[in-house]
């Protein structure tokens, strides 16, 4: 499945139609945007792709690890087993030859005995003490042959292990790759938009100028009006110091904030480099509390908030399947979280306002 959406974004991104010759610099970068929205969307969709793989690979290398223990104390067993079969048949055989020896005598073990019925009795003890010793040799037997049984699925069961991480590092790969073509081709796209944008820009700016000078020449005295800008959605930006609920939140993101720019490491605590999970960790581990390494873990661990309740400190989730998440930010207040996004990128400032935010984050 990952391969073929993998795939999937590599030809969706030939797909894009070119403005037609001629059209305006407005059109154009209406088109480009498109594109650029487009593709932006399918790097993201790669990303959080490539988040879930990390956590699968996790999950792979546990399981080679398990299955090499297992084995290991298997193969003890069967040594051991095989140590006590070997004992006991050089016990087995010096009795024999102490019997052996002493075929001729009445006594074959040299001890004084006073009638036929004594002999009698000692020769019925030997004999079932043989006896034993054979059952115990039989039941060493078959324990070294379930040994082995068990350890033939173990070895089929670290082969599949290890060729579901292979798989899973191989599909890494792939991923890397197709998105780093898409990434290029957003990257040739923006280069594009810039110069479109400075076009419109000097358009705009000349109809302005001309719309000033009819007013003008229209109503004498007149004053000019004044334009205001609204803002939209959050832009990922720094949203400027805003006031922690507690000390604890403000230890937390005074610490994030100290890690921007640091790469993106797989599993990584810092301090050269975090995952997601791993800077929220160590964040919190500065304002006084401690949680696990795991964006799963740190939802389940700690009271939920509404989207709309987040204060400053408090941790946001992203999830195809809502609360079972697969990434994890630091809230810092207008919509914006500090996070480790994924492999390539750094730490920084991101809007939380994407599709597959979680409805509830987690207050600890």
């Amino acid at each position: 499945m990952t391969l073929a959406c993998a795939a999937g974004l590599a030809l969706a991104s030939m797909a894009f139609v070119v403005p037609a010759q001629g059209a305006s610099p407005q059109a154009d970068l209406a088109a480009k945007t498109a594109q650029a929205k487009a593709l932006q969307a399918k790097i993201d969709a790669a990303n959080d792709k490539a988040d879930a793989l990390d956590q699968e690979l996790v999950d792979a290398q546990d399981a080679v690890a398990q299955a090499n223990a297992q084995i290991a104390a298997t193969e003890h067993g069967i040594s051991v087993a095989q140590a006590n079969t070997t004992k006991l048949r050089v016990e087995l055989g010096g009795r024999a030859a102490t019997l052996y020896m002493g075929a001729g005598n009445t006594d074959p073990f040299q001890i004084d005995a006073t009638d036929v019925r004594e002999l009698g009795s000692r020769a019925q003890y030997s004999a079932a003490a043989a006896q034993q010793d054979q059952n115990l040799l039989d039941q060493l037997r078959i324990s070294q042959e379930q040994l082995g049984i068990q350890q033939k699925t173990l070895e089929s069961q670290k082969s599949q292990a290890q060729s579901h991480q292979n798989a899973v590092e191989a599909a890494q790969k792939d991923l890397q790759s197709l998105t780093k073509q898409q990434e290029q081709l957003l990257g040739q796209v923006k280069g594009q938009m810039k110069t479109l944008v400075a076009q419109v820009q000097q358009q705009q700016q000349q109809a302005q100028e001309a719309a000033a000078r009819a007013r003008v020449a229209t109503f004498t005295g007149g004053g000019g009006g004044g334009g205001g800008g609204g803002g939209g959605g959050d832009t990922g930006i720094n949203p400027g110091p805003l006031p922690a609920p507690s000390g604890g939140a403000a230890a937390a993101i005074a610490y994030a904030q100290a890690q921007l720019g640091k790469p993106y490491i797989y599993a990584g605590v810092g301090p050269a480099g975090y995952d997601c999970s791993g800077l929220t960790m160590m964040a919190w581990a500065q304002g006084g509390v401690s949680m696990a390494h795991g964006s799963q873990s740190q939802y389940d661990s700690f009271p939920k908030v509404p989207i709309a309740d987040l204060q400053p400190g408090d941790l946001v989730f992203f999830g195809v399947s809502g609360p079972a998440n697969h990434h994890v930010g630091l809230y810092v207040g207008n919509g914006t979280m500090i996070e480790a996004p994924h492999t390539g990128a750094y730490v920084r400032y991101s809007s939380i306002y994407r599709p597959d935010l979680v409805p509830l984050g987690s207050r600890p």
